[in-house]
């Protein structure tokens, strides 16, 4: 079993399949090698910004002559090459020693076989009679941290070895070693590995949160995903199995997709572009329901654009784009997304495009339009100008008018103020004179009744003292005095004639 684990990821968790001059290349050739080192694959249209993603490539079958080398050609190789992909240790051995006798340097193992067979394995330092012998070095396999060595054996069984970790290769059990880089799992990603039960052979799934650097124990596989995806030649239209990739993303990720031949209700043709907003929430769900969520997404969405499309004519659709960026319009892709284990965060509407023909006929129908609106608003402005002029004429004659009205207002509210003060001071005037004239009129009374109560009080004083108050009162002041003696009974008849006449 091959453990090749794709190295790059990217929007979508794609990396798509190797280029065709890779895929032709022979299993095991300099080509396929240097190209799965180096992780030179084609991506998907918008893979190519991410840094994280993946292919598979074979791996070269080693043959058991290779894993065991002989040691002129272990001696050939120079102390400042690289290390091997292989995990062979990059180690100049030599050989050491004279005709009979062999040596074996510190850090080193030689496998000694003897004439009958048997063969003893030696550790350096030492030095071995070589009489009768044949001394093979053996091969180093070394795997640093983030390595990992599988080893399978002749017996048939396999055991992987995880780094940091050493290995002497003896053809005796040994029957090949390979050196493979654990699988970087980053945070938010994932990936699915199948198990098989070497005793029941049943196979069970299980899911590899990150982050993490994960290594596979024998009988261990990883689900090789491959979902639609888009092709450099081809722009945003999705095509079947392009994007094939082992480590699924949890982050929020977008796709371009455009839904292409689209007619209207007035049967204009036209392709809608999109960018499509999802997010992986279930992983369990996504496998138990789908093999391919993008394929699904891409055939809601053009199914809900289908259906939106033909409820208008050309026009009417131009007027109601604002309608392609709300996630009701596309009820069967939120749907089939919710169960596939994704979430629909967002859907924008990034324009459309329409054949040469009627993308000319709307160019026209445009620049028609906008020659009369060019038109219609001189004219307005033009109208709007001469209402401008009439309003600002009529304010002004408002304005003089209400002036006028406020200087008459203000001139008739002065007259009546002036003659509201005349008349308060008049009012004023006769009240002081009648006060005045009353004060003089009671005064004048005072002393009159001041002068009658001294004569009466004269009087009083006369009549105290005998004197005749009526004698004393009409004395020299009556014509003809009267006198009246009489009884109760008398009456006195003066007649209304002339002087003098007689009672």
């Amino acid at each position: 079993m091959e453990y090749k684990f794709n190295t790059r990821t990217g929007a979508l968790n794609d990396a798509a399949w190797a280029p065709p001059a890779a895929r032709s290349m022979p299993a095991g050739s300099e080509g396929s090698t240097r190209m799965a080192s180096t992780g030179l694959f084609e991506g998907d249209d918008y893979a190519t910004g991410h840094a994280t993603g993946v292919d598979m490539m074979p791996v070269a079958e080693a043959s058991v002559h290779g894993q065991t080398r002989s040691r002129a050609s272990l001696a050939r190789r120079s102390p400042g090459r690289q290390e091997d992909p292989s995990g062979l240790d990059p180690i100049t051995i030599r050989a050491g020693g004279g005709m009979f006798f062999y040596t074996v340097q510190d850090g080193q193992r030689v496998r000694v076989v003897d004439e009958d067979g048997r063969v003893t394995l030696v550790a350096g330092p030492k030095r071995i009679y070589r009489w009768g012998k044949r001394i093979e070095p053996m091969a180093h396999y070394v795997a640093h941290p983030g390595e990992f060595l599988i080893v399978q054996f002749r017996d048939g069984r396999q055991k992987h070895l995880v780094g940091p970790a050493e290995l002497w290769f003896d053809p005796r059990t040994h029957a090949k070693v390979e050196k493979e880089d654990a699988l970087q799992i980053a945070s938010k990603e994932a990936v699915v590995v199948y198990t098989r039960d070497g005793e029941s052979g049943e196979v069970s799934r299980r899911v590899v949160d990150g982050p993490a650097a994960f290594v596979p124990e024998p009988g261990e596989w990883l689900h090789t995903f491959s979902w639609h995806g888009s092709k450099g030649e081809t722009g945003y239209q999705k095509v079947p199995n392009a994007l094939v990739f082992q480590k699924l993303w949890f982050l929020p990720d977008q796709m371009y997709h455009d839904v292409a031949d689209v007619r209207t209700a007035d049967d204009a043709v036209i392709t809608i572009r999109l960018m499509i907003f999802f997010e992986l929430t279930d992983v369990e769900t996504m496998l138990g329901t789908t093999h391919d969520p993008i394929g699904d997404f891409v055939n809601a969405t053009t199914s809900d654009v289908v259906e939106f499309t033909c409820k208008h004519d050309f026009e009417s659709f131009k007027k109601h784009t604002d309608a392609l960026n709300d996630l009701a319009t596309y009820k069967q892709l939120v749907a089939r997304a919710g169960q596939c284990g994704y979430r629909i965060n967002k859907v924008v509407y990034r324009g459309y495009g329409a054949p040469e023909s009627l993308q000319r006929m709307h160019d026209e129908a445009i620049e028609s339009r906008t020659r009369l609106m060019l038109e219609r608003a001189t004219q307005q402005q033009a109208q709007d100008l001469e209402d401008f002029k009439l309003g600002r004429e009529q304010a002004r004659g408002k304005h003089y008018r209400t002036e006028q009205e406020t200087q008459l207002t203000h001139e008739i509210a002065q007259t009546r103020q002036r003659q509201e003060a005349a008349l308060r001071d008049d009012g004023a005037r006769r009240a002081f004179a009648r006060a005045e004239a009353q004060q003089d009129a009671d005064q004048e009374a005072a002393l009159a009744r001041a002068r009658d109560d001294a004569r009466r009080l004269h009087l009083a004083g006369l009549k105290d003292l005998g004197v005749d108050l009526t004698a004393l009162l009409t004395q020299a002041r009556a014509d003809r005095v009267i006198e009246l003696r009489g009884g109760a009974a008398a009456h006195l008849h003066l007649g209304a004639g002339a002087e003098g006449g007689e009672a």
